[in-house]
This record gives structure tokens, C-alpha cells and sequence, in this order.
């Protein structure tokens, strides 16, 4: 991804040592230069192009697929793992925000939050692994009616100014979310000149942010997390539940989102962070994992291919539907308190590996007030008793007696550490 004699500036020149953890006899030089054919990052005077995921765990399986950088926590073990897999990390730093019961402004707390936040940026600021500094994430983000203190942009360049002053060697960013998008990064681009790039968290509407971002932020940019589209995008039911993709939609619209989106824009967009490199409890416990029990789903499969132009030598199954009673609009599935029904999944193996088959229903999860990210929510349990062989590909299940809203759950196992999910909501009516 050459692109021409560099002009411009040079962000960062060298960076070594680090107390303790990983060795680092090398030296490692991280820039960002402007050229005649857009932005780039560089490292040893080399390009490098941001192949990363978001999480905390299983750098090893990102390494294999191609990956070359993780978004995780500025922590030892964590910057020291990565390092010892070869991945750049783009380091959280813990900044709290509205949401979390910061005041932006008052004078304490804030220089709490500097004293805590420039400890961990002395502490790390020679890691080899490091390559970004990010200052909070999506802290404008509040759930519920209130809005930001109307100084958390200033204040967000205070803390970058005084990174800076400590640590000239590694880029300095804040990560927002697209929430009254084009408003923010004006108001970023006009309170924030000390931010060298800037973080987007995008789903379903990555392209329209991508359009947004080049027109509107003169600097260069990384797509911070992205993936399956967002509990909050999706077509809901009658009773107002999201559906979810099954896992072989979701990694349909991740190859094209990457395809059409982050690689098109050789300008301004230094590369992307897929979400989530784990599991984890957001409106259901598998919307955004891209693993399920431990295991790779389709998704990872295309993440190696486009980071490597290689598929695995074996991959993970997929599914062509999931239907109650074949009813096709999963919109308005009423079920009878005590009825049997048959719930049926259609999926296939592109390695004729034969597949097995594990159902379960558990009641609609419960989001309280104030959460955020899933921050407050309790994964649903399975509600036993209710499937009849839960191991076949097409099920009789009997409809829970509580009235109310639910999910019954497939996962699909090749035998070969691959996984296939699918769920499909369901209402039970009054008896």
C-alpha cells in the first residue's frame, strides 16, 4: 500500500525499551505521513496496515488468521501477549466519562483522572507492542435522556496535550460511536487539533459514517469496531425484540462492509478492528462474539481470507434458514402457552464434515436502565424440560407456560473446533 514520496509530516519517529515483560531489543519507529495519495501509517519507515480485532484473548488464533494488531486495555499482560504474538496494540486508556459518574467540570476529579491516566501512559509509553494511544470510548454516549458535559471535547484535548508532552513517539486518538455524527466531528475537528487520528465505532451504518468522516475530519481515521449489524439497526418483532442474523449473515455482511467500505478508502482510513474477538452478553449472547463455545465461526473464516487472500483448509458451517413451524416472518412468531411446535434448521458444510446439532430456549433478556454495551445485563439461561432430543437438525419443542417473549437457540458443530449459531424469537400468549 506504497502511495508515492511522503510529504507533509512525520507524527511519531522512534520508540524503544520497555521495563520488564517482553524483551525489546528492537527498535520500533511508528509515523503517520501524508503523501500525494492520502494518509498512512508507518512502522520502521514501512507501511502498515491496521489487520485488527477487538479483545482480550486469543491473539494467537488472530496472529494465524493474518491479524496484526489488537484493540485491548493498556495493561501488562495484555500489551505483553500481544507482543509476544507480533500484534500492535491500540491501547485503552482508562478514561471515565458521564456515563460512569465523571463530573468534566470539576477541577478534582479531572486532575485525578490526568494523574491516573498519565501513570499508565509512563508505564507503557516503551512497550514495543504499542502503536496507538485511545483516549476514552464513545464518551459522549449516555444512555437515557441526558446529554455530555458541553466541555468533554477540550477536556479530551487537555489530556492528549498532556500525553504529548511525555510521549512524542506514538499517535494519540479519541474513539466516538455515530450517534449525531456529522455535529460531533465538526465539534471534535474544532475542539480537539491535538487528536492525530480519529476512532469510529460503525455497524450497519459504516458507509454513510466513512462518507461522513472524509468529508468532514481533515485528519486521518480508524474504523475502531465494526461487524454484524447492530441490535439497534435490525428489523424488530411486534413486541419490539430485535432479530438477530444468523452467523453465516453476519459473515456475508462483514466481508462486504470490509470489501466496499474500509478497503475502498486508500485516502484516509489506515485500517479497521473487527468486533468482537471473544464472546459477551449484548441483547443475546451470541449477537456479537465471533466465537461461539470457544470455537471459530464463519466470520473468523472470512476474516482470514481477507486479511490473507487465503481460506482455512477447513471451515466452519453454514446455515441457509431457521424457522418455527416454517413460518417465514420471524416478526410475528405467537406461540400457545403449552402447544408443541417444530422448529427446523437448514445448514450445510463446505467440507461435507457431518454436523451436530444443540437447541435451547431461554426467556428474552432483560435490558435495565443505564446499560451500556451490555455493561448491566444477565445472560439468559436455558429453560430445561422443553425440547424433545435437542441434537437433531429439526426439533419439537413445547411453548414455555409463562407468557412473555423468547428465543430458541441452535448452535452447529463441524467436529473440526467451528461453530454455526442461529436463534429465532418467539411471544407466548397469554393462557
Amino acid at each position: 500500500m506504497a502511495r508515492g514520496n511522503a510529504s507533509g509530516f512525520l507524527l511519531a519517529l522512534l520508540v524503544c525499551g520497555v521495563s520488564g515483560g517482553a524483551n525489546s531489543e528492537q527498535l520500533t519507529a511508528w509515523g503517520i505521513e501524508r503523501s500525494a495519495e492520502g494518509w498512512q501509517l508507518l512502522r520502521d519507515g514501512k507501511p502498515f496496515y491496521i489487520k485488527g480485532a477487538v479483545g482480550w484473548n486469543r491473539f494467537d488464533v488472530l496472529r494465524r488468521c493474518g491479524g496484526n494488531a489488537v484493540r485491548t486495555r493498556a495493561r501488562r499482560a495484555l500489551l505483553d501477549a500481544a507482543h509476544q504474538e507480533g500484534l500492535a496494540v491500540m491501547a485503552n486508556l482508562p478514561v471515565r466519562g458521564d456515563r460512569d459518574g465523571l463530573d468534566w467540570g470539576d477541577a478534582e476529579q479531572l486532575a485525578e483522572q490526568q494523574r491516573r491516566v498519565m501513570a499508565v501512559v509512563e508505564e507503557f509509553r516503551s512497550h514495543p507492542a504499542l502503536m496507538f494511544w485511545a483516549i476514552g470510548n464513545e464518551l459522549d454516549h449516555i444512555p437515557g435522556p441526558r446529554t455530555h458535559h458541553p466541555g468533554l471535547w477540550k477536556r479530551l484535548n487537555d489530556l492528549a496535550v498532556a500525553i504529548k508532552r511525555i510521549d512524542k513517539h506514538h499517535p494519540v486518538m479519541t474513539v466516538v460511536g455515530t450517534g449525531r455524527f456529522e455535529q460531533k466531528v465538526q465539534q471534535i475537528v474544532r475542539e480537539c487539533p491535538a487528536m492525530d487520528l480519529l476512532g469510529i465505532n460503525c455497524y450497519g451504518d459504516i458507509d454513510s459514517v466513512a462518507e461522513l468522516t472524509r468529508e468532514h475530519w481533515p485528519k486521518p481515521y480508524a474504523i475502531t469496531e465494526w461487524g454484524p449489524t447492530g441490535h439497534w439497526q435490525v428489523p424488530k418483532t411486534e413486541w419490539r425484540v430485535p432479530l438477530e442474523q444468523t452467523s453465516s449473515e453476519k459473515a456475508r455482511v462483514i466481508r462486504e462492509r470490509y470489501e466496499n467500505t474500509i478497503l475502498a478508502d486508500t485516502e484516509n482510513c489506515l485500517g479497521a478492528f473487527v468486533f468482537y474477538w471473544s464472546e459477551k452478553q449484548e441483547t443475546t449472547h451470541t449477537w456479537y462474539g465471533l466465537f461461539r463455545d470457544g470455537l471459530r465461526t464463519e466470520s473468523i473464516d472470512v476474516m482470514q481470507y481477507l486479511w490473507t487472500g487465503d481460506w482455512p483448509e477447513n471451515r466452519a458451517p453454514t446455515i441457509q434458514g431457521i424457522a418455527i413451524d416454517g413460518r417465514p416472518d420471524a416478526r410475528s412468531a405467537y406461540l400457545e402457552a403449552g402447544r408443541i411446535y417444530r422448529v427446523i434448521v437448514h445448514a450445510t458444510d463446505p467440507d461435507d464434515d457431518p454436523l451436530t446439532y444443540v437447541w435451547d430456549i431461554r426467556p428474552e433478556v432483560e435490558i435495565p436502565p443505564g446499560s451500556y454495551a451490555g455493561s448491566k445485563e444477565k445472560r439468559a439461561k436455558p429453560i430445561e424440560g422443553l425440547i424433545r432430543d435437542p441434537t437433531r437438525r429439526e426439533v419439537e419443542f413445547t411453548a414455555p407456560r409463562a407468557a412473555g417473549p423468547y428465543r430458541v437457540f441452535v448452535t452447529i458443530f463441524d467436529g473440526k473446533e467451528h461453530a454455526a449459531y442461529g436463534n429465532v424469537p418467539f411471544f407466548v400468549a397469554q393462557e
